[in-house]
């Protein structure tokens, strides 16, 4: 991992400790996911992705790393905005969201931000 890269994430680890510690709870949590989606639509996000982070540059080609920021972006807001929800949701439509996100954000990862 290049050092730019690596101070990238201690930043951010920092500030979602922070968040966690003044904020506290959801809240903080949710705020945390917000400043990291800004980052990966940056795209200095790309280490935290799962897979992407340990794929050769063979398996890299093969993928739409813009359309990979987004989907991954736009699931780290509906992240923060279901956590900031919880509340008001419940524990059972909370889980649930968060099962159903996955799912949708993995057939997404594998199909649409594919190279065709």
């Amino acid at each position: 991992m290049p050092m730019k890269n690596f101070l990238w994430l201690v930043a951010s680890i920092f500030v979602i400790a922070l968040l966690n510690t003044f904020v506290g709870g959801m809240s903080g949590q949710a705020l945390a996911a917000l400043i990291l989606a800004i980052l990966v639509f940056w795209g200095k996000g790309d280490g935290w992705i799962a897979g992407y982070n340990t794929s050769n540059e063979e398996e890299k080609a093969k993928v739409n790393v813009k359309r990979l920021r987004f989907l991954f972006g736009s699931v780290l807001i509906l992240f923060a905005g279901l956590t900031a929800l919880y509340d008001i949701i419940g524990k059972g439509i909370f889980v649930t969201s968060i099962l159903l996100l996955c799912v949708v954000s993995i057939i997404l990862a594998n199909t649409w931000a594919q190279k065709k």
